[in-house]
């Protein structure tokens, strides 16, 4: 006990200055390791900047082939991206492939003009003038819907739910149906009223839907863009339509939703941009003085085809942000089969030839692929799987 009292005695009896070397000496500690911390990340941070520089600019002289699996796709068949692989559809049914070759499923149908949407894991295939609508996850689980009306058009949201334009005489209707195939919604439009519907669209969520309506008035075309809140939101509305644009002597053939907010209509002369995840709001307009060949587009870009101008190549390709700014004008005189972007990059390809910029112009590769090619789908990295006749060929630019 006397030893005890004798040291907190002592203690006492530091002075305390010991106490203000020991709080210093900490200080100095925390110092060194946040000036540590802070150049080790300010050193992570450079090498990440000097990475993406890199593969912004770089470029590649051809390509390698570096697997190949044996798999015949028939001419009489589409190829389609989708999750890590692709679909094969035909008018006697569709299927899906791994980037291994391995069927992971397939469903039989006989059609005469099968129409295929993708969002997502999901597909809807269904025959035009069919009534017969086949809604599929990606693990080839089936809900047959039947419409009971020749169908015209459909499309899919990336949760399953499906949209279909159905023709009924003078009557044109849009049902949408829940992944279960109940019909949870059933719009009737009609020429003299709404106008046809051209045109229809699905956020992701299938709470939303666009449509593109053209309707003739005393003798003059008008386009219309109308959207549709399946959710709480458009319960407050007649029809659930909760939004709409008229669009004089334009005609509507293409819109989409680039993401759970953004959608776009497109003319051919004309592009408009909405937002808006409730009740979406024109943001954008752009007349052209030029007419839009095709469109293509993903999360982030609108990729715009037009005719391209003497000695510049035979097409010019603006790319457009969510906001409307050109952000790209690529000229380039290559036919194409398709075009891809994928990772702030451009790819244009055909059955031979592929054409990789990207978004900031500058041209990484021009030549050469796989013969034969239907389907080029982006792998990571600088790997491409090539989808040709009777081949998957997985590809490395070099």
């Amino acid at each position: 006990m006397a030893d005890i009292r004798e040291y907190f005695q002592k203690k006492q009896k530091r002075p305390d200055r010991e106490t203000d070397d020991f709080k210093k000496q900490i200080r100095k500690h925390r110092i060194k390791v946040f000036l540590r911390l802070t150049g080790i990340a300010a050193v992570l941070g450079i090498l990440t900047i000097v990475v993406v520089i890199q593969l912004k600019n770089q470029t590649y002289s051809g390509f390698v082939v570096v697997s190949a699996v044996e798999k015949e796709v028939y001419s009489n068949s589409t190829v389609k991206a989708y999750q890590n692989g692709f679909l094969t559809y035909s008018k006697d049914g569709i299927s899906y492939t791994d980037s291994k070759g391995n069927a992971v499923w397939n469903q039989t149908y006989q059609m005469q003009s099968p129409i295929v949407s993708v969002r997502g894991q999901w597909v809807a295939a269904g025959d035009y003038n069919g009534h017969i609508i086949y809604d599929i996850d990606q693990n080839g689980t089936v809900q047959e819907i039947d419409t009971n009306l020749p169908i015209r058009s459909l499309t899919v949201s990336a949760n399953g739910v499906v949209a279909a334009v159905l023709e009924d005489g003078s009557v044109t209707w849009i049902n949408v149906y829940n992944p279960s195939g109940e019909k949870a919604v059933s719009i009737k439009t009609t020429m003299q009223k709404s106008g046809y519907p051209m045109s229809i669209a699905l956020s992701d969520s299938g709470k939303l839907m666009q449509v593109a309506y053209l309707r003739v008035e005393s003798g003059s075309m008008k386009g219309v863009v109308s959207f549709y809140n399946f959710d709480e939101v458009g319960q407050n509305y007649t029809d659930t339509m909760v939004s709409s644009y008229e669009y004089t002597d334009a005609v509507i053939p293409y819109c989409a939703f680039m993401n759970s907010s953004t959608a776009f209509s497109v003319a051919d002369n004309e592009l408009v941009i909405y937002e808006g995840a409730e009740i979406p709001k024109s943001v954008f307009q752009l007349l052209l003085n030029e007419e839009i060949q095709d469109v293509y587009y993903d999360e982030k870009h609108i990729g715009l085809i037009f005719p391209g101008s003497e000695g510049q190549g035979k097409y010019r390709l603006d790319v457009y942000d969510t906001a409307g700014n050109r952000i790209l004008s690529y000229p380039f005189s290559m036919e194409y089969r398709d075009i891809l972007f994928y990772r702030e990059n451009l790819i244009i390809y055909n059955e031979a030839e592929c054409i990789i910029a990207g978004l900031n112009g500058r041209e990484k590769y021009a030549g050469d692929i796989t013969e034969q090619t239907q389907l080029l789908k982006a792998l990571g990295g600088n790997r491409y799987l090539a989808v040709t006749k009777d081949s998957l060929d997985t590809i490395e630019m070099k």
